[in-house]
């Protein structure tokens, strides 16, 4: 192609030279060395224009543009540089057809923002343009082709639209703010602008586009108008706090006083020129009358203060009393979590000591039986009864511990303390040694209390050697009983509300400080010398009576002396009605019984076994629950007797026997426990419980008993 041809395109850009060598034999234009004047003309124009601007020749609008227009098409060039336009844009096909038709009919067209949805980078996006559309003639004077003129004005559009938007959201916050808005313009105030607020403020009346004084004739003369002048006159705002204003809100209507906090604030325009007022403000009418009414009252309640002084004090008195029980209650709580913390610990100890004092008290009673068939002499018997001694008075203190812990289990039966004082009177007389003397004070008619006895001298016993502890010679020491009716409880170790049997054992001596006693009842504290007791004393009252069902309270005096007082649950029942005589067991007779031991501890378990053949009995040994059940499954013989430790690891005796009962019905069983879970062996009798350490006569006593019947009365019945 001579250079000649292409002259009309050259200084046209990139464009200009794509299209120089572009292959146009190929399309209905023909090769450029052939295109008529109008065309090459109309092309030249396009390729030198710096606006977007595209050629659209002959019916099919073959397409021929410029460096502008190849950035509007994005992706789709070059490949739209020669195309038809409806190929090109095929989304925009229809609108491109009528374009061509009523272009090329000698007819121009013109958009503007007009929106089409194009595929310029091969995803759909809106766009908005200015198209211009004008026809070109060709040498006849006739429509050949389409110059079109497109103009991108999306951002500016849709800049446009979040103006809009904003505005919008202004005039909406504007209208629905629940303070009353207006907006004034010039010195005459005429109203461009007021919100909702303002309207229900002047009873709904047109004001737009009138001045102040003839939208609101009312308010002249009230210096509301006069302000407002000032303030446009001046540039200063104003701000008014609770002014009245009085509206006539409805045509003919009476007027209506209304109270409002308001701001007139000035706008300037661009030349710092003040063009009109800004008005916001509230209507405070129900507060002014609120502080009217608040005057009211302040004023009468400065008439009346004096009457009220001496309420006022009163409650105050009161309030400071329900502090001080809040402050009681709030100290009862943390010292009855203390003593609960305690308990649990001390009853875990316990627990472990009785296992080993089993062991030691098991074997010492075949050791003695050894010594004596094998003649030892009598120093041996001696320190065999000593080791015994010892043993039993580990017993004793891991006793105490569990009644602190109230996890020991009580035989409770109704019980004249007047007779059990009685009875003890001898003993505490030599407890006390002869410079104390001993005094009994005994309610007549005493009600029966509801009351391990053994338990109940023990108690008794330990509190008067307290007191003598604490006594100088020639001290006195007082046991009284009495029927007693108490109320709520103040203190963590009272009892509830009710009727009570009390015990009291009062000394002369040196007495406790509050510090003392409050901490009286926790396991092993004691103001006496290292080595003179245990400090368990009054922890074990503390949890036998607690357990029992009742109380202990402290009555004390630095220098004057101590009263412990002990609240045991009164009896439904007399003694007689219950008192029953225990008969001793038969020693085992007929053939060997067959036993099936289950105790986790070995030793406890060994000495045990041993306890059980020496009495005749054939015994099977089960490390735990597990392996006694696995034995009940795999031997086929009868057993007479199932003895479980009730504390297991794993399975507790409680579960081994409910599955033992479904494998064997009927089967009797005696549980061993150095101490339970007391609500899990509610329903089971003493006879079928034996509490560690124990000795070889009391087992054997109470197996005799569990194989005495034979029958389903032996069986035990776990609850679930």
């Amino acid at each position: 192609m001579a250079s000649s041809d292409t002259a009309f395109l050259r200084g046209g850009g990139e464009t200009g030279a794509l299209i120089a060598g572009f292959d146009w034999q190929s399309t209905a234009l023909g090769a450029i060395a052939q295109w008529p004047p109008s065309l090459r003309t109309a092309v030249g124009f396009v390729v030198h224009s710096a606006v977007p601007i595209v050629t659209l020749w002959g019916a099919d609008g073959l397409m021929i543009y410029n460096d502008a227009y190849s950035e509007f098409a994005g992706a789709r060039h070059p490949a739209l540089l020669g195309s038809k336009v409806r190929d090109g844009w095929p989304e925009v096909a229809d609108f491109n057809d009528n374009v061509m038709r009523i272009v090329l009919g000698g007819r121009s067209l013109a958009y503007r923002d007009q929106k089409l949805t194009l595929y310029r980078n091969r995803v759909p996006e809106p766009v908005w343009m200015n198209l211009d559309y004008s026809p070109v003639l060709d040498e006849a004077g006739r429509p050949a082709g389409v110059i079109a003129i497109v103009v991108e004005t999306t951002k500016r559009v849709q800049a446009d639209q979040r103006v809009a938007a904003e505005q919008d959201r202004l005039l909406s916050m504007f209208e629905q703010a629940p303070g009353f808005m207006a907006m004034m313009e010039g010195p005459q105030h005429v109203f461009t602008l007021a919100n909702q607020a303002y309207l229900r403020l002047i009873g709904h009346r047109d004001v737009i586009g009138k001045p102040l004084r003839e939208a609101l004739p009312e308010v002249e003369g009230q210096g509301f108008s006069e302000i407002m002048d000032d303030c446009y006159r001046s540039g200063q705002p104003f701000v008014g706090n609770a002014l009245k204003v009085s509206l006539q809100r409805e045509p003919g209507g009476a007027v209506d006083d209304r109270f409002v906090d308001f701001v007139y604030q000035p706008v300037r325009d661009g030349n710092g020129e003040v063009t009109g007022i800004f008005v916001q403000g509230s209507d405070v009418t129900r507060r002014v009358a609120g502080d009217v009414e608040l005057r009211r009252i302040t004023e009468t309640l400065e008439a009346r203060v004096e009457e009220r002084t001496a309420e006022l004090a009163a409650a105050n008195r009161q309030l400071v009393s329900q502090i001080e029980e809040r402050e009681r209650v709030e100290a009862t709580l943390r010292q009855m979590q203390r003593l609960e913390a305690v308990g649990q610990l001390t009853s875990g100890v316990a627990h472990d000591f009785n296992n080993l004092l089993t062991v030691v008290l098991g074997n010492l009673g075949f050791l003695e039986k050894t010594l004596e068939r094998a003649g030892a002499d009598a120093k041996a018997h001696a320190r065999l009864a000593n080791i015994r001694s010892a043993a039993e008075r580990g017993a004793t203190l891991t006793a105490q511990l569990l009644a602190f812990s109230r996890r020991q289990r009580l035989e409770t039966r109704a019980v004249d303390l007047n007779e059990t004082v009685a009875k003890m009177r001898e003993l505490l007389q030599s407890s006390m040694g002869g410079s104390v003397r001993l005094e009994t004070v005994l309610q007549p008619d005493l009600w029966q209390a509801l009351v391990d006895p053994t338990q109940i001298e023990l108690v008794i016993l330990n509190l008067a050697i307290n007191a003598r502890d604490a006594m100088q010679v020639g001290g006195s020491l007082t046991v009284e009983t009495a029927n007693v009716r108490l109320g709520a409880p103040t203190r963590p170790e009272m009892p509830a509300a009710g009727e009570y049997v009390m015990i009291a054992v009062a000394d002369t001596g040196t007495g406790m400080t509050s510090e003392v006693q409050a901490k009286a009842f926790e396991p092993f504290f004691t103001t006496k010398p290292v080595g003179k007791g245990s400090g368990l004393g009054l922890a074990q009252v503390f949890g036998f009576a607690k357990q029992s069902g009742g109380g202990v309270r402290i009555d004390s005096r630095v220098d004057e002396g101590t009263t412990v007082k002990v609240f045991l649950p009164r009896a439904a029942r007399s003694a007689a009605a219950r008192r029953a005589d225990r008969n001793e067991a038969a020693p085992l007779r007929g053939p060997a019984r067959r036993l099936l031991l289950v105790d986790d501890d070995s030793a406890v378990r060994d000495v045990t076994a041993a306890m059980l053949r020496e009495i005749g009995c054939m015994v099977i040994e089960a490390g735990s629950g597990g392996a006694a059940l696995d034995i009940l499954e795999r031997d086929p013989a009868p057993f007479d007797l199932m003895v479980i430790d009730f504390a297991m690891p794993g399975m507790t005796g409680a579960e081994v026997a409910r599955e033992a009962q479904l494998r064997r019905p009927g089967l009797p069983m005696i549980f061993i426990t150095g101490y339970a879970d007391l609500a899990a062996l509610q329903n089971i009798g003493e006879d079928a419980i034996v509490q560690k350490p124990f000795r070889d006569d009391e087992l054997l006593r109470k197996i005799s008993r569990a194989l005495g019947g034979g029958g389903a009365g032996n069986v035990v019945q776990m609850r679930k």
